[in-house]
């Protein structure tokens, strides 16, 4: 009987001495510092993702900031090649009142627009308007942003 005391004290000593991680060494299984290291590293690859996706959408934020927001529909009042020639017919509808809209078309033509409409039917009532009134250039025509011939 006193051998089965031996034997059992011994395995307790071991047990309260050793811990879990002799065990499961010798079984092959991962000890607590190699489990704590891979939570870590979890926690570290989880927090490398969370700054991604963070960056992205404030990358994906800044660009709709200065991405301009176009009208469906807008009136040109003209295109000009060269850009000082653009500015002074800006000034000038500017000063009558104008709320012109640059469009930089992909041609490289300076485009002036005015009146940025949702619908066809009010850009045209607009077109229709400023004609009546005959101060306004002849060749006005309404440009559909749908077609893409603006950079953004």
């Amino acid at each position: 009987m006193k051998p089965i005391k031996i034997v059992t004290i011994l395995l307790t000593a071991s047990l309260l001495f050793s811990g879990c991680d002799f065990f499961r060494s010798i079984l092959g299984k991962p000890t607590s510092k190699e489990i704590e290291a891979a939570r870590i590293e979890r926690e570290a690859a989880e927090a490398a993702r969370r700054d991604s996706i963070a960056r992205a959408e404030e990358l994906a934020r800044l660009a709709a900031e200065a991405r301009p927001v176009y009208s469906n529909y807008y009136v040109i009042m003209g295109c000009y090649k060269i850009p000082a020639n653009a500015q002074r017919f800006k000034s000038k509808l500017e000063a009558k009142g104008y709320d012109v809209t640059e469009l930089r078309f992909k041609n490289g033509y300076d485009v002036l627009a005015i009146k940025g409409s949702d619908t066809f039917r009010e850009a045209y009532k607009h077109w229709y308007t400023m004609l009546e009134r005959g101060d306004e250039p002849y060749d006005m025509w309404i440009y559909q942003t749908s077609m893409a011939l603006h950079e953004e």
